[in-house]
This record gives structure tokens, C-alpha cells and sequence, in this order.
């Protein structure tokens, strides 16, 4: 071997190891999101629970922050995909320049942020989230329709 040769192959594996370490942040920012995303939706249903006058209104202001949180999580989902098809190209030492981080060229390669959000890797998390929020939002609505109740006639006596 070459010393050319072993020292484009260090500068090779040096850029492989960046790659993986920022394709392990978009990982880690991922879980993060969910986590996020989990503790909010805990936090909703535990205010809803605990309120002297639950309304389903708090479920209703829950649902556009863990949809944000949703949107993000895919588009971290997007920059990890297309950090992997610029890793790929480098590890089959594909013509890239040295050290470049650039995944832009593969973003359209990926797809766009909403239909990332709705794979399975990404929507059943968030899905499950918004479901227990309804649930209990429609809970907390339909008994304070049962303890509304109709409004009760008066009787004969009382009118007079």
C-alpha cells in the first residue's frame, strides 16, 4: 500500500467517523423529541385529571405542541436518512470531497417531512400520544355532560 493510498484511506475513515457521529446526534435528537413529546402528553392528561373544572380544551392546547414535536422528530428523520446515503457513498469511497457534510444533494432522495411523518417509525409513537389525549378529553367531556344533565323542570309548587 501506497503512502498516498494509506493516507487517503485514513482521511476515508476519519470522514466515515463523522458521519456516524452525526448520524448519532440526529438519533439521539430523535429520542429526545419523543421523550419530550411523551412527558407534554403526560403532563396534559395529569392537568385535565387533577383540574378543579377539567376541560377538554386542555387536550385540545396539548395537541399542537406534540404535533410540532411530530414534525420535528421527521425531519430529523429526513437529515439522518440522507446522512446515511452520503455515508454510504464515502464508505464505498464514491467521489466526495474530503471531510464534506454536506446531505443536502440527498434530501429529495429521502422524501418530504409529512410524508416521513406518517411511516411507521415515526407516526405510531405520536399517534398513540394524541390518541390518549382524545380519550381522555372525550372522557372528561362526557361527564360533565352526564353532571350538566338536563335542566330541571320546576314544579307546580315552586312557580307558584
Amino acid at each position: 500500500m501506497t503512502e498516498q493510498s494509506s493516507e487517503s484511506e485514513s482521511i476515508r475513515i476519519a470522514h466515515l467517523a463523522m458521519l456516524q457521529g452525526v448520524i448519532a446526534r440526529m438519533g439521539s435528537n430523535s429520542f429526545t423529541l419523543k421523550a419530550l413529546a411523551a412527558t407534554f402528553g403526560s403532563a396534559a392528561i395529569a392537568v385535565m385529571a387533577s383540574a378543579q373544572k377539567p376541560s377538554p380544551h386542555y387536550a385540545v392546547a396539548a395537541v399542537v405542541p406534540i404535533v410540532i414535536f411530530w414534525l420535528m422528530d421527521a425531519q430529523y428523520l429526513r437529515y439522518e436518512r440522507s446522512y446515511r446515503k452520503l455515508f454510504e457513498r464515502v464508505r464505498r469511497g464514491e467521489e466526495v470531497e474530503a471531510y464534506d457534510l454536506n446531505a443536502e444533494p440527498f434530501m429529495s432522495e429521502t422524501g418530504h417531512v409529512l410524508k416521513l411523518a406518517v411511516t411507521g417509525s415515526v407516526a405510531w409513537f405520536y399517534v398513540a400520544i394524541l390518541i390518549s389525549l382524545g380519550a381522555v378529553g372525550l372522557i372528561i367531556y362526557l361527564d360533565r355532560a352526564v353532571d350538566s344533565g338536563p335542566a330541571l323542570k320546576p314544579s307546580a309548587e315552586q312557580t307558584e
